[in-house]
């Protein structure tokens, strides 16, 4: 939900990676769908899903991609990655439909990167950053697909330049970033109003909101991309209540929530409520609004 900058480190994402599979990244894999249907990633040999998070896709995208080509993902968090697997191994094992998300933390701590049953569908999984892609070769992808995580490194042109450098030529690419703060209050709300109720000293930090495309668009034509196309697109994050609102509390929240006041605490739930009961009595949910750009590498 919040991208300060714990969120720039690994364990920020491990502590939270449990949260974020079960509840959060269904929300933000739509618009990494949407890119999956620009990219036609069903024709392609080599698939990269760089900070891949716990791979809410990628039993659709095996499912549909060639039965040769193969897909890799990875991301910061080892914990995520792990994620990613034991989804994967429960998807290929399971003997009826249900849900991957309840993973125990059993299942998770027993993946094996090297596992057979991933080596047999050709899926790939490693720890690594946007920033530095040294564990891949030169034009090895024909799909780079990277679903909101350029908005919290450090340096989105090494970034987009490794993205660059990995794909073949006439590859694509596909990534997501945050679009305008007023239309993204599923991001900020949470730190915002620890911030208003005095519950925390700043506010939301960390992450970069998107004004206009032509920041994206700039930064991919800078790094050698064609072709490209950039656009809005807004989906809704779950309704929520009360009763639920804590299931989306990430570390510095709840960090914050141990060592206050019952006064302050009291303050900052009925904040909650108030905001939570705003937007239900408008009939909309929280809204998460993205910038999407899908560019290609010149032949």
């Amino acid at each position: 939900m919040q991208s300060d900058a714990v969120f720039r480190s690994a364990k920020g994402w491990d502590n939270f990676s449990d949260k974020y599979a079960r509840r959060i990244q269904k929300n933000t894999s739509v618009f990494c769908m949407t890119l999956l249907n620009m990219v036609h990633y069903e024709e392609a040999d080599s698939i990269l899903d760089a900070g891949c998070g716990a791979g809410y896709l990628h039993q659709h995208m095996i499912n549909q991609k060639k039965t040769e080509a193969h897909l890799y993902g990875f991301d910061l968090s080892s914990e995520m990655v792990k994620r990613a697997g034991a989804r994967m191994k429960r998807f290929l094992k399971q003997e009826k439909i249900g849900s991957l998300d309840l993973l125990t933390q059993e299942e998770v701590n027993q993946v094996s990167f090297d596992d057979e049953i991933f080596n047999k569908i050709n899926y790939h999984l490693s720890v690594g950053s946007v920033e530095d892609l040294s564990q891949y070769q030169n034009q090895m992808f024909d799909i780079y697909i990277c679903n909101l995580v350029y908005q919290i490194i450090g340096d989105q042109d090494i970034a987009m330049r490794e993205a660059f450098r990995v794909l073949k030529p006439g590859g694509k690419i596909g990534i997501t970033v945050w679009g305008r703060k007023e239309n993204c209050a599923a991001l900020w709300f949470l730190k915002e109003l620890a911030f208003e109720t005095g519950l925390s000293p700043v506010g939301m930090q960390g992450g970069r909101f998107v004004q206009h495309s032509e920041e994206l668009i700039s930064l991919a034509t800078k790094a050698g991309f064609i072709n490209s196309i950039c656009w809005q697109q807004m989906v809704p994050f779950d309704i929520l209540g009360m009763n639920k609102v804590e299931e989306f509390f990430n570390p510095e929240i709840e960090g914050l929530l141990a060592g206050a006041t019952q006064e302050q605490k009291d303050s900052y739930y009925k904040a909650l409520e108030k905001m939570i009961n705003d937007y239900k009595k408008e009939n909309k949910p929280f809204p998460f609004d993205c910038y999407l750009l899908v560019a290609e590498k010149p032949q």
